[in-house]
């Protein structure tokens, strides 16, 4: 990212209702846009995106700010001013198409007792690096979760290239933790 600055709108017809409160709750594209308005950060569910003819990916979002009335509105994607998460986690990365021998691997049903206690938390997030595709790919720890036995699931957002975008873009994950798949990239932190 190289600054943030105020969102563009593209001139291009919104719907005329807001879509239901149940449909942006889980957000229909899984996509999660850090974006600047008026001075201002703010986070907001992608409903929709397409590509426009003659410019750059235009993102169907609900903004509140400036204004105290949510409207919805077409942003401008700028990779070098905006940020997005993937939050869903059935939404596949580019590297993750093909697994690796030694790549991290996703929790699944036999660590759900890993969340049967309190997580232990990380505010900042601690910079982490993920082999995923046979790569190490930079990322923030959020959270552990201890279970039995010594086992732990790490939640990390590892930052992905996807080509789609032409940019990093952040995603939600559930590891099973494991040091020579997860590593701290600040050795204090290990």
């Amino acid at each position: 990212m190289t600054e943030w600055r105020d969102a563009e709108e593209a001139a291009l017809p919104v719907p005329d209702q807001v879509p239901d409160w149940r449909d942006t709750e889980y957000a229909r594209t899984g996509l999660t846009l850090t974006l600047h308005r008026a001075g201002r950060r703010q986070k907001t569910q992608v409903l929709a995106y397409r590509d426009q003819p003659d410019g750059p990916r235009a993102l169907l979002v609900i903004l509140d700010w400036p204004r105290p009335t949510i409207r919805m509105t077409w942003v401008l994607w700028d990779p070098h001013r905006r940020s997005l998460l993937y939050s869903e986690p059935h939404v596949p990365a580019a590297p993750e198409a093909e697994q690796r021998v030694g790549d991290a691997v996703i929790a699944g049903a036999d660590m759900l007792d890993c969340f049967y206690d309190r997580p232990v938390s990380y505010w900042p997030h601690r910079a982490v690096e993920v082999r995923v595709g046979g790569r190490w790919h930079e990322g923030g720890l959020r959270a552990h979760f201890n279970g039995p036995g010594g086992r732990s699931v790490a939640w990390v957002q590892p930052r992905f290239y996807e080509p789609a975008w032409q940019a990093l873009i952040s995603f939600s994950r559930y590891y099973v933790w494991d040091p020579a798949t997860i590593r701290f990239r600040d050795a204090a932190d290990s």
